[in-house]
């Protein structure tokens, strides 16, 4: 595990620690931008820019989108063909008809992205807080279709759901309209406490309002993999709102090493 930075920019407010996502008004689209949905899920997917992919997982919430990673997205596709989605039943992808969508079904639906996303090659995963739930599973049930991860403040099992959302419960957590099973989605994410293959992470975390439990969460992140550093950003938990820039010197950083 490599060491932690600090990485600074501008002033940004601070948000409450929350694993929630939040998004403003409809952002500015990405020049290029192409949209279409792919299966299961019929899910949202937006994709602009060529190279080396990266597909850009969202969190959690009654507000939670890809709508997150516009100004990243924007900023990324001169250098990648960054593909961004919308999970069944947040944005503009349907409710699923079904409830109790577990890890098998999130694994299932990023599959579709990643091989929209590269028919054959490899992705990089850029995941922000709950979205590290199932960056990390497919990381670990598909070894040979991950390059490397960029985890944005992301969720741990160490903290979970119930705590990371300050959910009285983990039917109480809001989630849209994904109709999850929780249980199911953090068990999976739990038991991997190692990345196969050892890919190289990036483990980009909030410099205000994280709790000591959060932060050792972000510790235990950084455990996934051998090949992993540490960021602390100054900004609060919205990291790709509020500093978009961190993520972006952080994915072409994990771009080059990867040549």
């Amino acid at each position: 595990m490599g060491p932690r930075r600090r990485w600074r920019g501008p002033a940004a407010a601070l948000l409450a620690s929350a694993v929630l996502a939040g998004c403003g008004g409809a952002p500015d689209p990405v020049p290029g931008e192409v949209s279409g949905t792919v299966s299961p899920g019929a899910q949202r997917v937006s994709c602009a820019g060529s190279g080396p992919a990266v597909v850009l997982v969202h969190g959690l919430g009654d507000d939670a989108s890809s709508a997150q990673w516009v100004d990243v997205h924007r900023a990324l596709a001169d250098r990648a063909r960054v593909c961004r989605y919308d999970r069944p039943g947040t944005g503009d992808s349907p409710v699923p008809s079904t409830a109790g969508r577990g890890a098998d079904a999130l694994d299932a639906e990023l599959d579709a992205v990643v091989r929209h996303a590269a028919v054959e090659s490899d992705v990089v995963l850029v995941a922000h807080s709950f979205g590290g739930y199932p960056a990390r599973v497919y990381a670990d049930r598909h070894p040979e279709r991950v390059a490397g991860l960029v985890l944005v403040d992301a969720l741990d099992p160490s903290v979970g759901v119930v705590r990371g959302t300050g959910a009285g419960s983990l039917e109480d957590v809001p989630m849209a309209g994904e109709r999850l099973d929780l249980r199911d989605v953090e068990r999976a994410a739990a038991s991997v406490e190692i990345l196969p293959g050892d890919p190289p992470v990036v483990v980009l975390s909030r410099g205000r309002g994280a709790s000591p439990a959060w932060s050792a969460g972000q510790d235990a992140l950084a455990a996934l993999s051998p090949r992993s550093r540490s960021v602390v950003v100054d900004a609060g938990h919205q990291i790709p709102s509020e500093e978009p820039e961190a993520v972006v010197d952080a994915v072409e950083a994990l771009l080059d090493e990867l040549g």
